[in-house]
């Protein structure tokens, strides 16, 4: 009759262990582990407006460096809450009208504002 071993199982519980436990120090060095390639963020408020006579144009698209992108509410307002920080541009589509680029410098934990006049599409 062949015994049976218990050596296999406890070896693989303690490799597993030896995982875990490298695994808890190397992120016991970190205070935040989740707070690891965090980008420093502004805030962009747009106003859309026509730029023939300054009323504001709801539900345009507008687009912040072609990575964010929303619609203007009825007062032609949106506000982009996190903005990775440095140059930026601004633009915005409504049907038949197109306004932009407009740059704006985002700076770390505040909102610029930003006005895009917008004119017929081309």
């Amino acid at each position: 009759m062949k015994s049976l071993s218990l050596t296999t199982p406890l070896t693989a519980v303690r490799g597993a262990a030896v995982a875990v436990a490298c695994c808890a120090a190397l992120l016991s060095g970190c205070p935040n582990p989740n707070a690891i390639g965090v980008q420093q963020t502004g805030g962009v408020r747009v106003l859309c407006v026509l730029a023939s006579n300054g009323q504001p144009v709801p539900n345009a698209l507008v687009t912040v460096n072609s990575t964010q992108v929303d619609h203007s509410g009825a007062d032609g307002v949106v506000v982009f809450p996190k903005v990775p920080v440095g140059p930026q541009s601004v633009t915005a589509d409504a049907p038949g009208l197109h306004g932009g680029p407009v740059p704006v410098q985002v700076t770390e934990g505040n909102t610029q504002n930003v006005t895009v006049q917008m004119s017929p599409s081309q």
